[in-house]
């Protein structure tokens, strides 16, 4: 066995403490590097906390397994045990509008084959439930096949720069509001000098529209004279990037020359960049015409500029001139409503100074002062518009200058902040608008005046031959009894459809007496129904809803049962005698907007007729309450119907309404106001008919200007056995009661007469003789339509011999009954 010298063993040593060393060396510095890292990620971590942007990683390999940064924990409002959130936890925390846009797009690159993904969305965070702005930057790994294997990047907080954008937008739409407001152009140039903006004044006056009009040429519109200096004005003040005007003449949309005075500023870029200009333009034509005038008269160059200079405005005073040119009424109110400036348009309306005005409340001044209730519209107006609500109406103001329509509209005016901080008020003059429609309807009028006189002049001349036929037959003397009896009642009928034609169209003119009366609607509509079944056949099948047993009405319920019946008789017209005819009754609480008439609320029942007929064309509803308007075949109706119907709930303070599509039936509605039920809701005493009475000496004083009338009238009551005696007015009529008030038993009066009418003579016989009664008979009074008969019996013309008995005798017992009583 050897032992190794001491030669051998000193190398080896010194070999072992080299790699010793070596390999300390090697620590420190991966030491030193360590270290490094870790200055440098504490580093990074730090600049990504004060960035606000956090990591992320998301591996689709075996399932999804996220992971995140400490920052991104940070960002999102997350605890650290979330470095490894769930994919439902993250979906959970986007905000609800932005969650299912969010989720889609990131399937959708995913699905695609690109490398990069990037979103903004919002999120809630959970620690402190802000809402903040994300932006996603993202690279995706993916397999061969394109298959998505992980995806790696950064949230970045965004909130403050998406809040800056949101706000530049809202900046950027209030200046287009303020901008198109204002009566006077305004643009935007690029350094091409095309427009990237113009209001709606300018668009005005070129009359283009905005995709013309931006790229204009303006020195198409330039004055040939004016050309050249403005060419070389204009590039001098581009070139100088300093604010420049311009003046110069253009010709309008209508063709006119005017002067423009143009003030260009420079725009510049967020870097300091020029990149175009923004222009405002006035109209200084009537200002330059005086020029030019006071030029003419005067050679001193000191005293023109003097002049024009003080002509110029300060900035304050041009905000004022854009108003002024305006045509419209324009002022502008503080936050209490007080009128702080009114343009000279407005001034000259009530003719008053701004002194006169200014620092008033608006809706005390002379603008509405003179105006009963109006001044309350405005007040209510302006308290909409300081909540944000524009409000628009139709008003008559009675001015100095007369009497004067507008097209009022009050507005809220904002701040830069968006504070509302008073209101514009704004009226347009719509006078001669109106006086042109209102001239329109006058001339429809009378249009359907024509069409009335001729309608009734072919009924009543069909009338008139019947009755001219009969009479002159009656006068041969060798005429047979029976056919001399078929003639009388010829006449007679033709004088009851005579009747019934001129009530149809005193209806129809709403000029008819009516006696309102409250009664249960439901009742008086099955009663009706009771009526109609026979007239519309048994083919046809009625069926009557009510749905209030209690509904009342108060209105003429012979002309409320005259306009049912007429209802039924179309709806079985249109349907060929074979249908299905439904009425039925409910209570409402308004009657809809009809025929360019605004809605009504308020208590109203409502009987409606539906029909499954054939329906009305649309180019036949607005005429079919029209009088003698009809499309049924000449001989089957007179046009009477509707007209009659929509004359009596026009004058019964209700209306109607139709609905119908062609081919599927129609629909009327009749719309009464509604009524307390009766204190004795016991059906009045039917006053059964009776023969003819005799007089038996009873005395009438006949009151009849007209001596045909007044002599027919007398014989036909002596031969009836009164006594008569006749005054030829009623100042006649009151001295002969006043010499004896017992030397009549009754007044039989006509209403119109000339001096004191038939209703104010029985008022004053009511009066002075009180146990006298009176009876009135007229064939048409405007007086009976207006205020009926003053409780007065009344016989409409033309009557027959008995229902004229039966009137006089009634009226006279029942004032013997009454005078009787204790």
């Amino acid at each position: 066995m050897t032992t190794p010298d001491s030669s051998d063993v000193l190398p080896e040593a010194a070999a072992a403490e080299r790699l010793r060393q070596h390999l300390e060396e090697i620590a420190h510095e991966r030491d030193r590097a360590h270290r490094a890292l870790q200055e440098r990620e504490a580093e990074l971590a730090r600049i990504q906390r004060i960035a606000r942007i956090g990591g992320l990683e998301i591996d689709f390999r075996d399932g999804v397994r996220n992971r995140r940064s400490p920052e991104y924990l940070l960002v999102h409002g997350l605890p650290p045990e979330e470095a490894n959130e769930t994919y439902e936890n993250w979906v959970a925390r986007i905000h609800p509008e932005d969650r299912e846009r969010t989720v889609k797009h990131l399937f959708g690159v995913l699905k695609g084959g690109s490398e990069d993904y990037t979103a903004e969305y919002r999120i809630i965070r959970p620690n402190d439930g802000e809402s903040r702005w994300i932006r996603v930057v993202a690279k995706i790994d993916r397999d061969r096949g394109g298959r998505a294997l992980r995806l790696v990047g950064a949230d970045l907080d965004v909130t403050d720069q998406m809040l800056a954008q949101e706000t530049l937008r809202e900046s950027e739409e209030r200046f287009r509001l303020i901008a198109d407001s204002a009566p006077v152009p305004i643009w935007v140039t690029k350094l091409d000098r095309t427009r990237s903006f113009a209001n709606q004044a300018y668009l005005d006056f070129l009359g283009l529209p905005f995709e013309e009009a931006i790229v204009f040429d303006w020195r198409k519109a330039l004055h040939p004279d004016d050309l050249p200096r403005m060419l070389q004005q204009q590039i001098t003040g581009e070139l100088s990037l300093k604010p420049f005007v311009l003046e110069a003449r253009y010709r309008n949309a209508a063709g006119d020359w005017r002067w423009l005075r143009s003030e260009s500023q420079p725009r510049w870029d967020p870097n300091g960049k020029h990149i175009g200009f923004i222009g405002v333009a006035h109209d200084v034509t009537a200002a330059k015409e005086a020029e030019i005038e006071l030029r003419k008269l005067n050679e001193s160059l000191e005293r023109r500029i003097s002049e024009r200079t003080a002509q110029l405005e300060s900035n304050e005073a041009q905000m004022r001139a854009i108003f002024e040119t305006s045509h419209q009424y324009q002022g502008l109110l503080n936050q209490n409503g007080e009128l702080l400036y009114a343009n000279r348009t407005a001034l000259a309306g009530i003719r008053a100074d701004a002194a006169d005005v200014i620092g008033k409340p608006f809706w005390d001044t002379p603008w509405f002062s003179a105006t009963e209730g109006v001044a309350q519209v405005v007040r209510s107006a302006f308290a909409t518009a300081m909540l944000g609500e524009d409000v628009k109406t139709e008003m008559l103001l009675r001015l100095p200058i007369g009497d004067r329509y507008f097209d009022f509209e009050m507005r809220p005016l904002h701040d830069q902040h968006g504070t509302i901080i008073g209101a514009v008020p704004e009226a347009v003059d719509i006078t001669e608008r109106r006086r042109g429609e209102e001239a329109l309807r006058q001339s429809q009028k009378m249009e359907a005046v024509g069409q009335l006189t001729g309608g009734v002049a072919h009924d009543f001349n069909n009338l008139l031959t019947i009755i001219r036929s009969a009479t002159d037959f009656l006068r041969r003397r060798e005429l047979p009894d029976e056919r001399r009896r078929r003639y009388i009642d010829a006449i007679s009928e033709t004088v009851e459809r005579a009747s019934k034609l001129t009530a149809q169209l005193l209806a129809f003119a709403r000029r008819q007496p009516l006696k309102p009366e409250v009664f249960n609607v439901g009742a008086q509509v099955d009663s009706v129904a009771q009526l109609i079944r026979p007239l519309v056949g048994g083919r046809i099948l009625i069926e009557v809803r009510i749905d209030d047993p209690d509904c009342y009405a108060i209105a003429d319920i012979g002309q409320f049962e005259t306009a049912l019946i007429n209802l039924a008789v179309n709806g079985r017209d249109a349907m060929n005698g074979e249908g299905q005819l439904t009425i039925g009754v409910r209570k409402v609480a308004n009657i809809p907007a009809l025929r360019a008439q605004s809605a009504r609320s308020g208590d109203f029942v409502a009987i409606s007729i539906r029909d499954t007929g054939a329906g009305i064309s649309p180019e036949n509803l607005d005429a079919i309450f029209e009088p003698f308007f009809t499309t049924k075949e000449v001989g089957k109706g007179t046009g009477l119907g509707l007209s009659q119907a929509f004359g009596f709930v026009k004058q019964s303070d209700g209306d109607i309404e139709v609905t119908s599509v062609l081919g599927r039936g129609a629909s009327f509605t009749i719309y009464l106001p509604q009524a307390a039920p009766p204190a004795d809701r016991k059906a009045g005493a039917i006053i059964g008919s009776e023969q003819a009475s005799i007089g038996r000496g009873y005395r009438v004083l006949v009151v009849e200007d007209n001596d045909d009338v007044g002599r027919f009238s007398t014989e036909l009551l002596e031969d009836l056995g009164y006594s008569v005696k006749r005054a030829a007015d009623a100042n006649a009529a009151l001295a002969i009661l006043s010499e004896n008030e017992f030397s009549a038993d009754l007044v039989f009066s006509d209403v119109i007469m000339p001096g004191m009418n038939g209703v104010e003579l029985a008022g004053i016989i009511r009066d002075r003789f009180p146990g006298l009664p009176v009876v009135l008979t007229s064939g048409y009074s405007n007086v009976l339509a207006e205020s009926a008969h003053s409780g007065f019996e009344l016989i409409q013309k033309p009557y027959s011999v008995e229902a004229l008995s039966r009137t006089l005798r009634k009226a006279i017992i029942e004032q013997r009954t009454t005078a009787s009583k204790p």
